[in-house]
């Protein structure tokens, strides 16, 4: 019997040890490192917009909110608790990744180049490591993948449903799972699984898919599309400066240089041999997501939820490669090289070290060619400092006169700060904030009269368009911060020149 034959038969327990361990270690992983460092300035905002419970937010699908307020309702302030879903994301990812591995005909050690390549990629590890919307998307993209390869194996339509399920989550978890639909469509096309088309469970899954959603496209309808404009200005602002060679490069470091012969392999092998041929599609998926979002200068991270179902492809290549030469002993050389190199670079993506120490660790590995190492390290250091902002702000707020603080508001430009206010201000007694930024714009202000706004990190020449009477109040420094954010300004802004809510549309920032 063939590797294919008993894949497509079913799996045993012993086909489960290698995905099980590996996913087992990723969560203690996870487990040691979530509650190092502090919230990251994303985390505050879906807790923000967790306490406004609703089927959308303008940069954002709703799922990752309700997350969110599921962590704080079970564990109240709890880094770990708030993690604990992503931390159980990746392991999930990483042991559907060995069972679609062993699906494709692999043994252990194809199951282990696999998850060991999950294993160390810096960006599953980062986003395992958080609450952020990429922390799911890999799991429903591999389990996707899977459920394709059961529907070729089987000739069993019927599984459409259920890829039109997941797919339908994932897009209420993060909308570029839209990606993967569009690269299915591509891959069916241009392969013989073409014959998919003809029967109607595959138009039945899209029906799922598209209903599961509908909430937040009814939402998107009635907000004026706010997303679509969001993605707009990113474009607009951020990602039309991304280069090719820096989507590439970022390809190579996201997902870790000793990857890139697996992933390559495993896209040769969907693509270019007779054992990949039943497989096509999942190469075609990957070819076309990645054009497409070359030709409409995505951010890099948008492809990663892309890699599983090649790790998977390289790590059956990796292993037919070895067994038919008789080169066992590359088994062990090619998982330790993996996991060596997944150990050398384990401190750019997790709280290893101090994070000053994790500067100079980065410096190190890009051999000094990153001129702001903070393009890889920003995301370490916006964890710090929420706290000590909220409690600069309460010290301002309650100096102020008793009669003023009914009538106060605490503005930021910035949905952290923000959100920083709206988790931590509480136990300080401050009111909630508000902010033009995000979907806290669609919030609004204070149905109350506003007489004094204290402006937090928001510049005073901007404010002085605006108000008459504006006073820094309170100025900190901050630690292991972001350079661009050690200066912390609170200003007592008074006498505003128009009525605020003519002033709100203009604090817009999408």
């Amino acid at each position: 019997m063939t590797n294919d034959e008993q894949a497509s038969r079913g799996l045993s327990r012993t086909d489960l040890v290698v995905p099980v361990s590996l996913a087992l270690l990723k969560l203690a992983i996870h487990l040691v490192y979530n509650r190092w460092y502090g919230y990251h300035h994303d985390e505050l905002y879906f807790l923000a917009c967790g306490k406004h419970l609703s089927f959308g937010y303008v940069d954002h699908a709703p799922i990752v909110p309700w997350i969110a307020r599921l962590s704080d309702e079970v564990f109240g302030q709890s880094l770990v608790g708030l993690r604990l879903f992503p931390a159980v994301a990746g392991p999930a990812a990483v042991f559907l990744t060995g069972l679609l591995t062993r699906r494709l005909g692999g043994g252990r050690f194809a199951q282990a180049v696999a998850c060991v390549g999950m294993l160390i990629a810096p960006m599953y590890l980062r986003t395992g490591n958080a609450l952020t919307i990429p922390s799911f998307e890999p799991l429903f993209w591999v389990l996707c993948s899977y459920l394709i390869v059961r529907i070729v194996q089987e000739d069993n339509p019927r599984l459409w449903i259920w890829v039109g399920i997941v797919a339908g989550i994932g897009l209420m978890t993060k909308h570029t799972m839209g990606l993967f639909g569009f690269g299915l469509v591509v891959g069916l096309l241009l392969t013989r699984e073409r014959r998919q088309f003809k029967a109607p469970w595959l138009y039945a899954g899209g029906a799922v898919a598209l209903l599961i959603f509908l909430p937040n496209l009814v939402w998107q309808i009635a907000n004026g599309w706010p997303t679509v404009e969001f993605v707009r200005d990113l474009n607009k602002d951020i990602m039309s400066g991304i280069s090719l060679g820096q989507f590439f490069f970022g390809q190579v470091l996201y997902l870790h240089p000793f990857n890139v012969p697996v992933w390559l392999a495993g896209l040769c092998l969907f693509l270019l041999t007779p054992a990949g041929k039943p497989y096509r599609v999942l190469g075609w998926i990957y070819v076309s997501v990645c054009v497409l979002l070359i030709l409409t200068k995505s951010k890099i991270y948008y492809l990663g939820p892309a890699y599983p179902a090649l790790l998977a492809g390289g790590g059956l290549a990796f292993e037919r490669f070895v067994s038919g030469r008789n080169r066992t002993w590359m088994k062990p050389a090619t998982i330790g090289a993996l996991a060596a190199g997944g150990i050398a670079l384990a401190p750019v993506s997790l709280p290893i070290f101090h994070v000053d120490v994790a500067d100079r660790y980065c410096r190190v590995v890009t051999l000094g060619k990153l001129g702001n190492i903070y393009e890889i390290t920003g995301d370490l250091h916006g964890q710090f400092g929420w706290k000590e902002r909220v409690e600069a702000i309460a010290e301002v707020y309650h100096a102020l006169p008793d009669d003023e603080k009914p009538h106060t508001a605490i503005y930021s430009d910035d949905y952290g700060n923000a959100g920083a206010v709206d988790y931590f201000g509480e136990a300080y007694g401050l009111p909630n904030a508000v902010s033009g930024s995000m979907t806290y714009h669609l919030w609004g202000i204070p149905d109350h009269p506003v007489d004094v706004v204290l402006a937090v990190d928001v510049d005073a020449d901007d404010l002085g368009s605006v108000f008459d009477d504006v006073q820094l109040a309170r100025r900190i420094e901050l630690d292991n911060v972001n350079p661009w954010d050690r200066e912390f300004d609170i200003y007592a802004c008074r006498r505003p020149k128009k009525p605020l809510r003519e002033i709100w549309p203009q604090t817009k920032r999408l």
